[in-house]
């Protein structure tokens, strides 16, 4: 029987090569660290405190920490907040490391951190295959540093979303190559409905991705099978999530029903009064900016892309602004058009776009601690 070397000496040039092709995905997921750490837990706050040990575990965190340590409530909806907005896939997997004795807190930073490197080696993966190497690291930058990746470094479900997506989209094009070439795709769909359901498990309205994903079924290799495989994960555990919901609440749409105790602002109050809030202004100010950038690249992705970035920023422009910051960052497509049109502008042009990206980042992140605005 033949054998496989497994021994470190093996695996060490495997990992040097990774390291040297991701090195900028790698670098770029240490800046975003950086910048978020100063931000969240070095800047001073408001009350003058240098260090904030739970600045990461900030606003959003602290309602996955207490589904982790007390789980979600029993009975009816009440008139105030819970933590039944927030999908269960995230907490769950921090919780798999706390069995073995981590703090919830750590392990809640650690899961979001990991999945967001995986995010940021997967769009440089994603947009290499499309464009170039080049093109891709400006797609790299551009979710490193945009305002909305504080998200990606609070204990937040954004990481885990965005990297489930992104990897997505690289396996579907995956399976465009093979059918192209004329290879067995099967188990590609299989990894594409697996991914799909960490998307709708890590996010409330990641169910919005299987539309667009059986559009990709319908461009790539149109099946009635195919469709079956995407569609069926995510759907086996939207019914168990209802019926987890209807056993503890007597609702079984508990998740929806929640946010009605939350204050949204839609696009129409912002235009009504766009400068009362300058959290909110922040968050349109970015959603325009790159919008404008993107927009030049609009025909140079996929047209199924386009279903992606719809059911991901309009209904949350529509119903709730705020946040639209972090809702640009969770939406792969337009980073991309983003990055290939930077890639025709001077240099001096992009270095100002990611200073000022980087610099909103850190802006946005001081805000979170200070004056609890919505990341």
């Amino acid at each position: 029987m033949a054998t496989v070397d497994v021994s470190p000496a093996s695996t060490q040039p495997r990992l040097k090569s990774a390291v040297k092709v991701w090195h900028i995905p790698i670098l770029a997921w240490i800046v975003s660290r950086l910048i978020g750490v100063v931000g969240l837990v070095v800047w001073p706050t408001a009350e003058g405190k240098w260090f904030n040990s739970f600045g990461l575990t900030f606003m959003d965190g602290g309602w996955y920490r207490i589904i982790m340590t007390i789980g979600y409530p029993n009975g009816p909806m009440p008139e105030f907040s819970t933590a039944w907005p927030f999908s269960p896939l995230y907490p769950f997997v921090a919780d798999l490391f706390t069995r073995v004795g981590a703090p919830v807190g750590p392990s809640l930073i650690l899961v979001s951190w990991i999945c967001a490197l995986f995010a940021l080696i997967g769009i440089f993966e994603l947009v290499r295959h499309r464009e170039s190497d080049t093109v891709a690291q400006y797609a790299v930058w551009t979710l490193a540093l945009l305002p909305g990746a504080v998200g990606q470094v609070l204990s937040y479900s954004d990481s885990m979303f965005v990297a489930a997506l992104i990897w997505t989209l690289v396996v579907v094009d995956r399976i465009e190559w093979r059918v192209d070439n004329n290879q067995n795709t099967n188990r590609l769909w299989w990894m594409v409905g697996l991914l799909v359901l960490v998307v709708s498990a890590s996010r409330p309205n990641g169910i919005l991705i299987v539309p667009a994903l059986l559009l990709a079924v319908w461009f790539v290799q149109r099946s009635i099978k195919n469709a079956f495989i995407v569609v069926t994960p995510s759907l086996i555990f939207v019914v168990a999530w209802m019926i987890y919901c209807r056993n503890k609440t007597g609702d079984a749409l508990a998740f929806l029903e929640a946010k009605n105790t939350w204050l949204e602002t839609t696009i129409l109050d912002f235009l009504s009064h766009p400068f009362e809030r300058p959290a909110i202004f922040l968050h349109v100010t970015t959603f325009v900016i790159v919008a404008v950038v993107a927009a030049p690249s609009i025909q140079k992705i996929p047209r199924w892309w386009h279903a992606i970035s719809f059911v991901l920023l309009v209904p949350s422009l529509l119903l709730g602004v705020e946040g639209m910051a972090r809702y640009v960052s969770l939406t792969p497509p337009l980073l991309a058009m983003v990055a290939i049109s930077l890639a025709n502008w001077p240099k001096i042009y992009r270095l100002t776009f990611f200073v000022v990206a980087g610099s909103s980042f850190l802006y946005l992140a001081i805000n979170v601690v200070r004056y609890s605005w919505v990341p």
